[in-house]
């Protein structure tokens, strides 16, 4: 194919799913056109326009930080002649209107239609090909190409590495075609990863944002060393580099890495951490050094094993079990929350004192004593309680500090506590159980106080007090821990998005759900629906 009829695409959303499924369900090679990447938000996408000049941009309109209107006026200011492709939600509709001042070419109303794309796309390429002057511009062209070739082929490179497609032979060719400075000889896998400091922060776009500085400090700090960089979704970095690492600067590649993270970590809100695997003899075994890796970054819950973690934190060895005690059952029957919390700080530290041990360890005794108090609560309630039915285990391991262990655990015994309490309310008190019939028949029409009040013949202001004098809870709070239980037994079926639950359940923003749901369980709605799939594959 020539070179000079190749479009190149980019491609930005803050919703990994949309970004996934534009990249996938076309064969945009079909249609000549390369797909040069994906950007999470505004800031990443002009990052990859200054860098790969591509020939169109397809973009979200509402994005955190910089939105797509934001990023369309960046590149024309700074002269990028990309054709730019809006897309928008409902809301947004006349809004994307405007953005037609801006020089977008088009827009498209979300669900997106895959016919009106491809045609969309079929004909900006057309456009773009019949201004291309042949003639003048074939050089710069093809030098844009190859430097976009070159810099795909890195990219590229590394999954297939992980992967084990590569032979050394084809490894070597690769190395020699596009003038690569890394060798196929004893190497290490580095992976750096970004975790928020405040719990239940959606880990994506600000995630993902803080370590794009970070990328280019070390491309530029590692040029013309053995090395590979590239993207780690969802929010991390992974390096592979030569060995011994020879640099004029740093007496080691811990130092180095030590420096630029350091750097990172000092607005507090952002935590980055790097875990250096072990060193293999070819770099076509680098797959065993990544999973050394991402197997040492699981200690970056503690912050005293530091901003860069090697082998030395295996060291440590796998501790005796430590039971759980009764007087932690007897807080949860007893509904006691303060007593809850101080019960289960305590048991914490017996983990993880004097030593710091694996935190598979740490999971796994905090998931056996979720999972013991669910079947000694099924005694008093009628069956396992219903307030946290979720993948603890998996839940646990998203968690990126031992505060966060110690707050998710505390929510779920005190959701249990919280349950057995309502439960023996409504066993005791006629009302209450009529209240509560009411408000599960009409959980899906997001009932009110004031319906529940005008079914039961009540004041708001009596009928509230006593709600929460008999359940030690507010309405608000009861419904919407109805809404999350029923929100997980939905996502059960793969049938169900999380968007259209969202919808059935009244939200009108997706974010605020995602956000409740993870609060709740510890994951976010598709994190949650994808674990419950694997685990149903499994067993």
């Amino acid at each position: 194919m020539n070179p000079i009829s190749m479009i190149t695409l980019l491609i930005v959303d803050d919703e990994a799913e949309i970004r996934s499924g534009l990249r996938s369900i076309i064969p945009w090679e079909d249609y000549s056109i390369t797909l040069i990447g994906t950007a999470a938000n505004g800031a990443e996408a002009l990052d990859k326009i200054r860098y790969y000049e591509p020939d169109i941009v397809i973009t979200d309109i509402q994005m955190p930080g910089m939105s797509g209107l934001e990023l369309v006026r960046r590149a024309k200011e700074e002269q990028f002649d990309c054709s730019f492709v809006i897309l928008s939600g409902y809301d947004e509709f006349e809004y994307a209107r405007n953005a037609i001042r801006y020089g977008v070419k088009e827009y498209l109303l979300k669900p997106i239609s895959i016919r009106d794309l491809t045609e969309l796309i079929q004909n900006l390429k057309e456009e773009i090909l019949s201004k291309r002057d042949y003639h003048s511009d074939q050089l710069s062209t093809l030098r844009k190409l190859r430097k976009a070739q070159v810099s795909l082929r890195k990219q590229n490179l590394i999954p297939q590495l992980l992967r084990g497609e590569l032979s050394a032979m084809e490894l070597n060719k690769v190395i020699e075609e596009y003038g690569l400075s890394i060798r196929d000889k004893e190497s290490c896998a580095v992976l750096i990863q970004a975790y928020s400091t405040y719990q239940y922060a959606e880990e994506t776009a600000e995630l993902a944002n803080t370590l794009v500085p970070l990328m280019e400090a070390l491309e530029e700090e590692l040029s013309g060393l053995p090395a590979l960089i590239s993207d780690y979704p969802p929010a991390g970095l992974l390096l592979i580099v030569n060995l011994p690492f020879l640099s004029d600067h740093w007496e080691s590649l811990h130092k180095m890495l030590e420096h630029y993270i350091n750097r990172i970590n000092i607005d507090g809100m952002v935590c980055v951490t790097a875990a250096i695997g072990k060193p293999v003899s070819s770099l076509c075994g680098i797959s065993a050094s990544i999973q050394d890796a991402r197997h040492i970054i699981t200690w970056h819950i503690y912050p005293e094993a530091g901003a860069v973690l090697d082998l030395a934190v295996l060291e440590s060895g796998q501790p005796p079990v430590i039971m759980p005690g009764d007087d932690l059952l007897d807080a949860v029957l007893k509904d006691d929350r303060d007593n809850i919390q101080a019960r289960f700080k305590l048991y914490l530290e017996k983990l993880t004192t004097p030593v710091l041990p694996p935190p598979s360890y740490l999971y796994s005794m905090c998931n056996y004593l979720i999972i013991t108090l669910q079947s000694q609560l099924s005694r008093y309630l009628d069956g396992p309680p219903k307030s946290y039915t979720g993948n603890s285990f998996a839940a646990l391991q998203s968690l990126n500090s031992l505060e966060d262990i110690e707050i998710f655990m505390v929510k779920v015994l005190s959701g249990f506590a919280e349950e057995l309490t309502v439960s023996q309310a409504a066993k005791n008190d006629p009302l209450i159980q009529k209240a509560l019939d009411y408000i599960n028949k009409n959980l899906l029409k997001n009932p009110r106080t004031e319906d529940v009040c005008n079914y039961l013949g009540l004041s708001k202001s009596y009928f509230s007090t006593y709600f929460k004098n008999k359940t030690q809870l507010n309405f608000r709070d009861y419904t919407l821990d109805l809404k999350i239980n029923y929100a997980q037994e939905q996502l059960k079926f793969q049938e169900h998005t999380s968007g259209e639950v969202s919808l059935l359940l009244g939200y009108e923003d997706y974010r605020s759900f995602s956000r409740a749901f993870k609060a709740r369980t510890g994951l976010t709605p598709s994190e949650y629906q994808k674990q419950f799939a694997a685990g149903e594959r499994s067993s």
